[in-house]
């Protein structure tokens, strides 16, 4: 089971690249968090905090989606509570760098068999979840970057969306992938805003679609919420951003379907 974890980049076993940690226990406290995204930015090349929060806030997602993942696909659920994971800003490859999270221990718990009775543990655990464990370092990132907490929760509906659809484009079981698609939508409409300090889930929004960046044929997603690549070093809006107007959407199809054609090597274009 922890081996199925280690895509979301969390595990029990330590880096040997790891340049900076911190017990998430200690991000809500005093200045842990502001001294976490000092560290980070410099190794993300954040212009200021607000990126840096926005990047650690988005890998923190993964402590989520994995819980999500396992609870879906393992019907189990493992302790991530704030004093079994400890944050670690990681070298991922030379010049590259990341979020890892790794656990103290290994604890889980299996999913009721009964319907009824493992929609109780559901909610139960979903809600430890994101009021125990998620929301406190949201608002510890809110506050040290100067940033609203709905930016910053708005960061999961896009990730949460395509990466349930490809759990379940990956699994041959149907079973498995109803139980994928109906978790999801219990989290969506179940999961009530109180628990993430807000008035309505932030993940309880429309999902809008735009025209694929280089095939006409194809739509995408809009991000619900602005990654804040624009505030990195040699960074702007990306095409998906919802703070980007549709006439320069148009403008970079233009230019990155130009690019490609550019591209094509002459013989293969006869």
């Amino acid at each position: 089971m922890i081996e199925s974890l280690h895509k979301f980049n969390i595990g029990m076993e330590g880096t040997r690249h790891v340049v900076y940690s911190v017990p998430l226990s200690a991000l809500p406290l005093g200045s842990s968090m502001e001294q976490l995204l000092e560290a980070y930015s410099p190794l993300m090349k954040a212009l200021d905090r607000t990126a840096a929060a926005a990047y650690f806030c988005a890998q923190f997602g993964n402590v989520s989606l994995a819980l999500q993942y396992a609870v879906s696909v393992h019907d189990v659920a493992f302790d991530v509570s704030p004093d079994n994971i400890t944050v670690q800003l990681v070298e991922m490859e030379e010049g590259r760098y990341g979020v890892a999270f790794q656990l103290a221990c290994w604890s889980e718990q299996r999913a009721p068999e009964g319907g009824n009775e493992r929609r109780i543990w559901l909610a139960e655990v979903l809600s430890a979840l994101y009021s125990g464990t998620v929301r406190p370092v949201y608002e510890a990132a809110s506050k040290a970057a100067g940033m609203p907490l709905p930016h910053l929760w708005g960061l999961l509906p896009t990730r949460f969306n395509y990466s349930t659809e490809q759990w379940m484009l990956a699994e041959n079981n149907d079973t498995v992938k109803e139980t994928i698609a109906a978790d999801y939508e219990f989290l969506i409409r179940h999961i009530e805003g109180g628990t993430f300090g807000q008035t309505r889930s932030p993940f309880d929004v429309k999902i809008r679609w735009i025209e694929d960046l280089k095939d006409p044929c194809k739509q995408m997603r809009m991000k619900n919420s602005c990654c804040m690549y624009y505030r990195t070093e040699g960074g702007r809006y990306c095409y998906s951003c919802p703070r980007i107007k549709e006439s320069e959407r148009a403008e970079r199809r233009l230019e990155a379907r130009e690019s490609e054609k550019a591209a094509v090597p002459v013989a293969a274009a006869k």
